[in-house]
């Protein structure tokens, strides 16, 4: 079989640094996402920031793109090491072949192995990162949900508070206003007392002036009696004299 053209392992250089290139930029982010002084609340800043929101939303086909050329390249690197794996037996026993045909043969073995190991690394630490890029936004997101949900529930505390503080001040005050509404109450009964006590007295008098009337006109009617018994008897004194 003839060698490949030297553009085909040119293009070949450029898939390898590319993918290497790629490899090193995901072990970088992968060391970064791993820093422990790197908060998730920061985490969640720089995910809500308006770059990576416009990022964001393409980030699903950004990951099928990447997935779906490292996929092939993988399975590429594979086709490669299963043509190249045992060629050189066959030089061998054809004998018809230098040890440089064999040393080439070896050397696109090597390479084929190379990027099989390159092209399978970025495309487990591509899932690998998929996944923790995932996960520290979700865990920035609930960090963020959590320390606005106790804020909340320190104002609703404070808040709480300060309404059983007013409660207490209106018991206070209500039950002061009872003790006075209680005291009304009696001063109103004792009101009424002293009402009914008046219109009691004023029927008393009134009687005792109907008695004092009536007594006077019964003096005035027994006076009167008196004196025409008074002249009766004059009348009837004469007469007994002369009869004598």
């Amino acid at each position: 079989k003839k060698d490949l053209p030297a553009e085909y392992g040119k293009q070949w250089y450029q898939r390898r640094v590319r993918v290497s290139g790629f490899l090193y930029s995901e072990i970088a982010l992968a060391l970064l996402l791993s820093i422990p002084w790197i908060s998730c609340k920061r985490w969640h800043r720089i995910f809500n920031s308006s770059l990576v929101a416009l990022i964001g939303s393409y980030v699903n086909w950004i990951f099928i793109c990447f997935l779906s050329c490292l996929v092939v390249l993988f399975a590429d690197s594979i086709r490669e090491m299963y043509v190249y794996t045992g060629k050189d037996k066959q030089v061998d026993v054809a004998g018809a072949s230098t040890p440089a045909a064999q040393e080439h043969i070896l050397m696109r073995l090597f390479r084929a192995q190379r990027n099989f190991y390159i092209t399978g690394i970025s495309l487990f630490l591509l899932i690998v990162l998929r996944t923790m890029l995932t996960r520290v936004s979700r865990v920035a997101r609930l960090e963020a949900n959590y320390e606005a949900m106790q804020k909340q529930a320190v104002s609703a505390g404070s808040m709480n508070k300060k309404l059983l503080d007013e409660n207490s001040a209106l018991k206070k005050m209500t039950e002061g206003k009872e003790d006075m509404l209680e005291e009304v109450k009696k001063m109103e009964e004792l009101k009424d007392q002293v009402k009914a006590a008046e219109k009691k007295a004023a029927t008393s008098k009134a009687d005792a002036e109907a008695m004092r009337k009536q007594s006077e006109n019964l003096t005035m009617e027994y006076d009167r009696l008196l004196i025409e018994h008074q002249k009766l008897q004059d009348l009837i004194t004469p007469s007994d004299k002369k009869d004598d």
